[in-house]
């Protein structure tokens, strides 16, 4: 039974985060290369609180936390 609850309710773990999309999907590129699973987010804020009009995206890769050790070794390659 831990077994099971331990694989349906994994810890994923931001390894890459940024605001540039072309970095974003470089990355992808490269876990998708290592046959890394990988999950992405996006958060958008509204500019106005840094004196700026329009949007900021930030975009996030998440591994899951068996992962983080080769992760972080294709990230830094």
């Amino acid at each position: 039974m831990r077994g099971l609850f331990n694989h349906l309710f994994r810890k994923w773990v931001i390894v890459f985060s940024t605001q540039d999309i072309s970095d974003f999907y470089k990355m992808k590129t490269k876990l998708n290369q290592h046959q890394v699973d990988y999950k992405t987010d996006s958060v958008t804020f509204k500019g106005s609180y840094s004196g700026r009009s329009g949007y900021a995206t930030t975009y996030h890769i998440k591994v899951k936390e068996e992962d983080l050790r080769l992760t972080s070794d294709i990230i830094h390659r």
